[in-house]
């Protein structure tokens, strides 16, 4: 992390949405349906613990969460749209190349024809972006301690030119070349 993004702060409402790349909207999708997995699953949890539950209650919530789970579809978007090959996929997936874009195809092309008219994330992705951060930086998501954490949109291409970041450099490190090309770092 860099010390520039650690001390400039975005507001994502503020950026123009036409500025959002494609990666950084896919991303923004991502986290907004980790944290609702994430919300459902810690109702499921508390359900349990409170023995709320209802004969059936405990496979018939459990098949609803997964069943409904759109998570993995976002993954493979946001893997696709940065520039993931089938090839990868289908290696961390454990599956052939053939069977993962059978399977995650149609999500990449119902992706790709989105507008801001059918898709929220799109219309106002300064929203959903500012509505990560909060859950990012406020929520208890993961194990990373507070100081380790830092807001989504600090690391958006829209707000490359706010926080320094470089994307190039960030893209070629997710692709797995140097991210210097004189030094190979």
């Amino acid at each position: 992390m860099s010390s520039e993004t650690d001390t400039v702060q975005v507001d994502p409402k503020q950026l123009p949405a036409d500025s959002f790349t494609d990666s950084d909207l896919v991303r923004i999708a991502l986290v907004d349906s980790a944290a609702s997995n994430a919300y459902r699953l810690s109702r499921y949890a508390q359900m349990v613990s409170e023995d709320q539950a209802r004969a059936g209650d405990y496979v018939r919530l459990a098949q609803i969460l997964y069943a409904n789970d759109s998570l993995m579809d976002r993954a493979v978007v946001a893997e696709r749209v940065r520039g993931t090959s089938w090839e990868t996929l289908a290696e961390a997936l454990r599956t052939t190349p053939e069977e993962t874009e059978e399977k995650w195809g149609s999500a990449e092309a119902r992706w790709r024809r989105e507008t801001p008219v059918t898709s929220v994330h799109r219309k106002d992705p300064g929203h959903f972006a500012a509505v990560a951060d909060l859950y990012i930086t406020t929520d208890r998501p993961s194990v990373l301690g507070a100081a380790e954490r830092r807001p989504l949109s600090a690391a958006l291409d829209a707000a490359a030119h706010l926080t320094g970041r470089d994307v190039a450099a960030a893209d070629r490190a997710f692709a797995g070349s140097p991210a210097c090309a004189h030094c190979g770092h």
